[in-house]
């Protein structure tokens, strides 16, 4: 009975640890300030619709392969394109050059990243992107250059508002789940501990019972001898 509870028990507290361990990704909007192409603040939550953030450099040919991409891909769908010059520069002369010699739409927003957008998605590589849904959630971060057939699947994420996949810490994430892993096994050690110490017990408490029957046996063999002599 005691055994059969035990592991009950251990099922319960498993079931309970992971429960809260294995939580549904929550949508996640964050700030992404930039200087527009005015010099003046901006963030990219200030503007609709599907978004694509560009982290780029002016003198990255994977950078230049990545907007000729965007060209295409704003042909057929309805975005808000947003392209950050990682060098910061003082003046606005480098974007307004980047517009007229990449024949860039109305769609783009040409400015100067913040050190504050870069350390928030750790950017290292470029190009680098991040895509957000028209509730400014934030559905993907991309390094390096996607082809079309990538960048459109992460579109129709965007438009269907699947932003599960996203994960603002997915080493912190993964930290949780494997101290959630090892908190069962610990319970399930413990458990066994426990059911060990039990059993160990009652044989004890058997063997000490049979140790003192038998002593009464010899105390009453012993009497009957006496009485007998």
């Amino acid at each position: 009975m005691v055994k059969r509870t035990s592991y009950f028990l251990y099922l319960a507290l498993s079931l309970i640890f992971l429960s809260i361990s294995i939580q549904p990704s929550q949508s996640i909007s964050t700030n992404i300030p930039f200087t527009n192409i005015n010099m003046d603040a901006d963030d990219v939550l200030n503007y609709e619709g599907v978004r694509i953030v560009l982290f780029f450099k002016p003198a990255c040919p994977s950078c230049h392969n990545q907007i000729e991409t965007l060209k295409e891909l704003e042909n057929n769908y309805t975005l808000s394109i947003i392209a950050l010059n990682v060098d910061i520069e003082p003046t606005n002369t480098t974007l307004v050059e980047l517009i007229s010699s990449l024949s860039l739409s109305s769609n783009w927003t040409l400015g100067y990243a913040t050190s504050q957008a870069i350390s928030t998605f750790d950017l290292t590589v470029v190009p680098s992107q991040v895509i957000l849904d028209d509730n400014s959630e934030i559905v993907t971060v991309t390094e390096g250059y996607f082809d079309y057939t990538s960048i459109e699947i992460k579109i129709l994420d965007a438009i269907n508002h699947r932003t599960e996949n996203y994960s603002e810490n997915p080493i912190s994430d993964s930290s949780d789940l494997l101290i959630a892993l090892f908190i069962i096994i610990g319970v399930g050690v413990g458990t066994i501990v426990v059911i060990f110490l039990i059993r160990l017990l009652r044989k004890s408490d058997k063997t000490s019972n049979l140790l003192i029957a038998n002593e009464k046996l010899k105390m009453e063999e012993i009497n009957k001898k006496e009485r007998s002599n």
